[in-house]
């Protein structure tokens, strides 16, 4: 009961300083949580609207990256005849793909309406319609993109710096958020004849494998994938410069909480002086004083997380809210993960201010003023 009482009365004392050690504690909290689930949610966002297109098999051109990207690898339109010749194809939809930066990430798709069609089960529409045209400068969105940026029927939007009129909004999920045609997407990003990947229906589902088998003979060195298969590759594929981000955001929030709780122990510490000593004069073990210091810190810890993982369901309400198109993702092993570095840096922050209030002298301790 004393040590709890000991702990408890060095909180209280400076109550807004431990409030400043459990914000800090808290942004710690937050910071990782946010940047993790918003990368996270991208993710989870993209595999969602691949496999909403209702594709079975999805096609690359040789040496394409893993994940999607402008890096200009692109295959002939062409081989969209090659692919419709394999029994057991149903339909092909060949699809161009650009990401472009408009008020946020957007992933355009240029499409073919009818094979994309007849892929997909078709767009429905919330309002508006389909394009008027193969090579007309329109776009069709979907309803969060038409949310998120207040477009609607009759707006016009930029691509590559050219106006195009919204056409059709559609509901969400299948595939992108912006649609335009591929042959006018062709020609505005100088890929005439190109396509950046294929999505393909099969006849039966069940045999789809077999057509995966059929195209590898009919494709060599194309990456030929189940729908599944890709779709686990976007959730569980990062870029290097992303891994390397996280792992550098993480770090930082670490030194901050490991900062603010050596701060706030240390000078704990600094101030009750003669109640370690008083301490030590009845007997106290050295183990004993740390322990103090280390269930200070621990408290500090305890109250921060609780405060960040509030503040961290705000910010997630507050920006799906603001941009309806961006979801973050805030799992239960990354609240695991936030908790385990927390405690770390609290650990890391009052190792010293703990080893050197074990080591007072109790008679000096006592003279303290």
């Amino acid at each position: 009961m004393a040590t709890n009482r000991f702990v408890l009365a060095n909180i209280l004392h400076r109550p807004t300083r431990a409030l400043a050690s459990m914000i800090s504690v808290s942004l710690e909290v937050v910071l990782i949580l946010m940047v993790v689930g918003f990368t996270r949610g991208m993710a989870v966002d993209s595999a969602n609207r691949q496999q909403g297109i209702g594709a079975d098999i999805f096609l690359q051109p040789p040496n394409a990256p893993l994940i999607f990207t402008t890096s200009g690898v692109v295959m002939p339109i062409e081989t969209r005849e090659k692919v419709a010749a394999v029994p057991g194809v149903r339909a092909v939809a060949p699809v161009l793909y650009q990401l472009e930066v408009q008020k946020g990430l957007v992933a355009v798709f240029g499409i073919d309406l009818d094979s994309f069609s007849a892929v997909s089960g078709g767009f429905d529409y919330v309002s508006g319609g389909p394009f008027s045209g193969p090579k007309a400068n329109e776009t069709i969105i979907d309803n969060l993109e038409s949310a998120s940026k207040n477009l609607k029927v009759g707006d016009f939007q930029e691509f590559k710096g050219r106006r195009l009129k919204v056409v059709g909004v559609v509901k969400h999920g299948k595939g992108a958020r912006v649609f335009m045609p591929i042959e006018a997407m062709q020609e505005m990003v100088g890929g005439v004849g190109k396509a950046s990947m294929m999505f393909i229906k099969c006849e039966d589902p069940e045999r789809s494998d077999q057509v995966i088998q059929a195209l590898h003979q009919a494709l060599p060195g194309y990456g030929v994938f189940s729908v599944q298969e890709w779709v686990s590759r976007i959730m569980n594929t990062n870029p290097p410069v992303l891994d390397l981000f996280l792992n550098v955001v993480v770090g930082i929030a670490v030194i901050i909480g490991s900062f603010a709780i050596f701060l706030s122990l240390y000078t704990t510490i600094a101030e009750r002086t003669r109640d370690i000593g008083i301490f030590k004069s009845l007997g106290a073990s050295k183990a004993y004083i740390v322990n103090l210091i280390l269930l200070e810190s621990l408290l500090l810890c305890l109250f921060g997380l609780a405060l960040g993982l509030g503040l961290t369901f705000v910010a997630k309400t507050l920006l799906t809210t603001v941009y309806p198109t961006q979801q973050v993702v805030v799992s239960f092993s990354w609240i695991l993960r936030a908790a385990v570095l927390v405690f770390l840096s609290g650990l890391l922050g009052a190792i010293y201010p703990a080893w050197r209030a074990a080591g007072k002298d109790p008679i000096s301790s006592l003279a303290y003023e």
